[in-house]
């Protein structure tokens, strides 16, 4: 099998250049065929065009096993340097296999745990670079669908199916081989899945799925994908989720990166490692504070108070939090109303431990209220301004006026989100888990729910 590096910055080589090309970069070609890389190859900036089919893909089974040792292998042998006791630890989460970066031997804050050169990161302004002029039909369909804000995340995407579609001829086959196969994130979901979901849950899952629509549709424009793979949906499922759960935004505007070994430190909050680059691009990671042996090494993907998203985004349950989003939504809410705390989701919050209200959610209900009647109109613009303007002795006395409105209202509200979560775990006790393995998770998204809510419930009952 013959293959050939092409530097995608130049879209006018010849089939003469082709030719030479291949003359003068045999070495390098049978080296990436024989998985023996050197630390200097520069990954990122080259793309593989095949001339014939790889003789090995990643499987996409679910029952495929995720082979870390080999990459970790692969990571040494490319350059990327681990210190302070830098391993992987793994576990069983929601009955799929998980692998999580930690210490063994603890650090002092400050201490570099990994340091991973500027060719193996995989960003979206070098893919840009390298498929300038083949892949802009692609983007104009993804700006056609409002979907533009994901460019960087949809070179990515490219980038991804590309090096599975390279198979042993592609030098991240051996971190492709490493990806999880078993997926809880809402691409992944089954329609009976989605349909046990309580309303904004579903709304942010339906979200994503409608992004990976998105992707598809704009990736069949792209000639260098054979017509298989962008009929695979596993495949196509499988790159989306690659990309949406391993990337992060960088120093620079607008570009996004998949860096190897960072993407294995999983989600925490607060969180215990900054992720830095030098001069060169070349990416390091230093612990924020002591750290003691056997402690994960954490990043934030999220908002904590919000684990609906990280559950729709990348398939787990933050279980330890401190707070849980309120899902109080507004259909076409008011610019005053999110001006005055429904535009910050991360404050439209129930505390966890007692079940008291965030003040942002007492604000914005009342307010909501108050912009239905007409005779609350001098309220409606006195409480805005009080609101706005931080004068606190006025915003008290009219949330005085209307509190055990208020209150009825929210109780209400908090009611109906009992009732329908209620409703909706019964029903996914009557279905077969086996045949919807996502259900014993969203099982426990419920649960989670209804543990909260509950404890709202009895606080608005013991203020009336």
């Amino acid at each position: 099998m013959r293959a050939i590096t092409v530097d995608i910055a130049s879209t006018s080589l010849i089939l003469l250049a082709v030719f030479t090309e291949i003359f003068f970069t045999l070495s390098t070609a049978l080296s990436l065929i024989q998985q023996q890389p050197t630390r200097h190859n520069n990954l990122s900036r080259s793309r593989t065009i095949l001339f014939s089919s790889p003789s090995t893909l990643v499987s996409l089974e679910r029952t495929a096993q995720r082979e870390i040792d080999k990459f970790q292998e692969w990571a040494s042998s490319y350059g990327i340097q681990t210190d302070n006791g830098f391993y992987f630890q793994g576990q069983m989460v929601d009955d799929n296999e998980d692998y999580y970066a930690c210490t063994s031997t603890g650090a002092a804050a400050g201490s570099c745990m990994l340091a991973i050169p500027a060719g193996m990161i995989l960003s979206s302004s070098l893919i840009a670079q390298e498929y300038n002029g083949i892949i802009d039909t692609s983007v104009q369909i993804l700006n056609e669908m409002d979907m533009g804000h994901l460019y960087g995340k949809f070179l990515l995407f490219v980038k991804i199916i590309l090096e599975y579609q390279n198979g042993d001829t592609s030098p991240y086959m051996p971190w492709l081989q490493a990806m999880p196969r078993k997926w809880n994130t809402a691409v992944s979901m089954d329609e009976f899945c989605l349909s046990c979901l309580p309303p904004y849950i579903k709304k942010v899952c339906e979200q994503e799925r409608v992004q990976l629509n998105a992707f598809i549709q704009a990736i069949d424009a792209f000639e260098y994908i054979t017509p298989n793979n962008k009929n695979d949906k596993e495949l196509l499922k499988f790159a989306y989720n690659v990309v949406f759960t391993r990337c992060t935004p960088s120093y620079e505007y607008g570009d996004y990166r998949i860096i190897p070994m960072v993407d294995m430190i999983n989600h925490g909050y607060p969180d215990n490692v900054d992720i830095t680059y030098d001069d060169e691009g070349n990416c390091q990671v230093y612990l924020k504070e002591d750290s003691q042996p056997g402690d994960a090494l954490t990043l934030n993907y999220g908002n904590p108070t919000n684990p609906s998203q990280l559950l729709a985004t990348y398939g787990f349950l933050n279980e330890d939090q401190s707070a849980f989003f309120s899902k109080i939504l507004f259909t076409n809410p008011s610019k005053e109303l999110i001006d005055i705390g429904y535009g910050n989701p991360e404050r439209m919050i129930y505390y966890t431990q007692d079940g008291s209200i965030s003040q942002e959610v007492w604000d914005v209900f009342l307010y909501s209220r108050l912009e239905k009647k007409s005779e609350y109109e001098n309220y409606k613009i006195g409480f805005y301004n009080a609101c706005v303007n931080n004068d606190l002795e006025t915003k008290e006395s009219i949330h005085d006026m209307f509190r055990a409105d208020t209150t009825k209202a929210l109780l209400r509200h908090v009611n109906f989100i009992l009732i329908e979560v209620h409703d909706l775990t019964v029903r996914m006790h009557v279905y077969d888990a086996s045949k919807h393995p996502r259900l014993p998770l969203l099982r426990k998204h419920h649960d989670m729910v209804t543990e909260t809510f509950t404890k709202v419930r009895d606080y608005l009952v013991s203020i009336q």
